[in-house]
Parts: C-alpha cells; sequence; structure tokens
C-alpha cells in the first residue's frame, strides 16, 4: 500500500498563516515530524511506501530538502515518491540525496517513475517496489507505479 501525502496541505497545517513555500530548516523540521507522524500512525513492520505530493508548493530550498526529504530517508526504512515537483524543488532535493547517499523517486506526469540521487540506491527502490508488485517495469525499460 502506497501512503499519500499533501505536502501543501501537510505546510499549511504546520504553519500558521498562508505559507506555500518550504524555506528554513525550522519549517523543514516541523513539516518532516508531522508526516512522521502520519507515517507512524499506519503501523505494520514492513518499509513505508510514500507518495509526496508537491504540487501547490512554491520554492524549496536545500534545507528544507534535507530537514524533510533526506531525514525521512535516514532515519527509517522508507520509499519516497515524489510528484508534482518542480525543476526547482528537484535542484534541492537531488544534490541533497546525493551527498548524502539516498535516492527517492520521481513520478513524472506521465506516470513513469525516475531516481532522484544515487543511482545504486535508485535503483534499489526500483526492486523493492517491483519485488513488492507496487510498480513494473515498462515498455521501454521504463518503471511506473501499478497502484494509483
Amino acid at each position: 500500500m502506497i501512503q499519500y501525502i499533501d505536502m501543501h496541505a501537510v505546510l499549511q497545517e504546520s504553519i500558521s498563516g498562508v505559507y506555500a513555500d518550504l524555506v528554513t530548516r525550522p519549517t523543514g523540521r516541523v513539516v518532516r515530524e508531522r508526516i512522521e507522524r502520519a507515517i507512524a500512525g499506519r503501523g505494520g513492520g514492513e518499509v513505508t511506501v510514500a507518495r509526496m505530493d508537491f504540487t501547490g508548493v512554491g520554492c524549496m530550498d536545500y534545507s528544507c530538502a534535507d530537514e524533510i526529504v533526506a531525514k525521512l530517508l535516514r532515519d527509517r526504512p522508507a520509499v519516497l515518491v515524489l510528484s508534482g515537483i518542480t525543476d526547482g524543488h528537484r535542484e534541492a532535493i537531488e544534490p541533497v540525496l546525493s551527498g548524502h547517499g539516498l535516492a527517492a523517486l520521481l513520478e513524472r506526469a506521465d506516470g513513469t517513475l525516475e531516481g532522484l540521487g544515487a543511482a545504486a540506491a535508485a535503483a534499489a527502490l526500483l526492486d523493492e517496489l517491483v519485488a513488492r508488485r507496487l510498480a513494473a517495469r515498462m515498455p521501454g525499460g521504463t518503471y511506473a507505479l501499478t497502484l494509483a
């Protein structure tokens, strides 16, 4: 099962006022802690698979990318599938993940998956999803989630 996380909604619930940007480490910490509580509430002993939808999130800086995405991956066994990310989000997330030897998956608009971060770690994530039948290899060598 894939857990859906609406990052814009989590940001709105976490920070008072109308706020669309993931900037500053304290903001990232508050958002990550809310996500961790939601993931922990799911129970079960298997690796968490979460689809984090960034639609509606403005800019994201390196400190938030590290505080949210990298720490989620470092602190718990998880597969993160990121959707709705802009080029700016990617520019913050990808070098942070690579620097830590971590990876997440990007779900493109056409539904195919692409690794972000360390290449070996991204390949392992795809293998994990295929083994759990949450993703399948598509014609042309691409991968896509099997569950919406």
